[in-house]
């Protein structure tokens, strides 16, 4: 029996360096693909390069990795554009509980792409993004509650989720969605959200901010 346990401890601790050794190599070629990608000026042979370093790294089971080929068949970097190999790494990504491949599931059944839309669906996994640390998830889920889409309107708990989101992503759609939330009771601060969106390029804030103040 003794034999038998050391052999067992010998077989572990040899699957163990290997684990170890193939979760390093991954790291080795997402490190190689951003170095491509990352370049001042990425060429079309530095952008080819990335997604093979990357595709080798999902393969091998890297969740980061997964995500970065999404977005390069979302984005048409370095491979053709196509948008089912897109969301089906994206799927892969969110299944192994990476954040951002959560949000951009939720974002492919929101709009369409390369699924069926499915609102409900899409808050989901926007739910489950925020869960995870993802605020953008956060700054989705209440742009849809506003808007009572694919759930039930609450527009308590989409002012909740802005003054959640908004300090961290800074986001001019959202100063404008706060604005409208909260103009019937705090008029002075939705004014002052419409000008700071209307200042990033925001044109429905523009006209928003015209609206409640002819001076802009």
């Amino acid at each position: 029996m003794r034999r038998l346990i050391l052999i067992f401890a010998a077989w572990l601790a040899a699957a163990n360096v290997a684990f170890a050794d193939s979760a390093r190599i991954t790291w080795e070629w997402y490190n190689a693909a951003e170095v491509h990608q990352g370049r001042k000026v990425a060429s079309p042979t530095d952008q080819k390069l990335a997604a093979h370093y990357f595709r080798l790294a999902a393969d091998k089971g890297n969740i980061a990795a997964a995500y970065k080929l999404g977005e390069i068949y979302e984005n048409g970097q370095g491979l053709a554009p196509d948008p089912v190999q897109a969301f089906s790494w994206y799927m892969k990504a969110a299944a192994g509980n990476d954040k951002h491949g959560q949000l951009k599931v939720g974002w492919c059944y929101q709009k369409g792409i390369a699924v069926t839309a499915d609102p409900s669906i899409a808050a989901i996994w926007y739910r489950v993004a925020a869960e995870n640390g993802n605020i953008w998830g956060y700054h989705m889920l209440a742009f849809m509650l506003a808007d009572g889409e694919g759930m039930k309107k609450d527009v308590g708990l989409a002012r909740r989720y802005l003054e959640l989101s908004l300090p961290k992503t800074n986001d001019h759609w959202a100063k404008w969605k706060l604005a409208q939330l909260i103009e019937a009771v705090d008029p002075k601060r939705a004014k002052s959200l419409l000008k700071e969106a209307s200042e990033a390029g925001n044109a429905q804030a523009a006209e928003e901010l015209k609206r409640i103040d002819p001076k802009h």
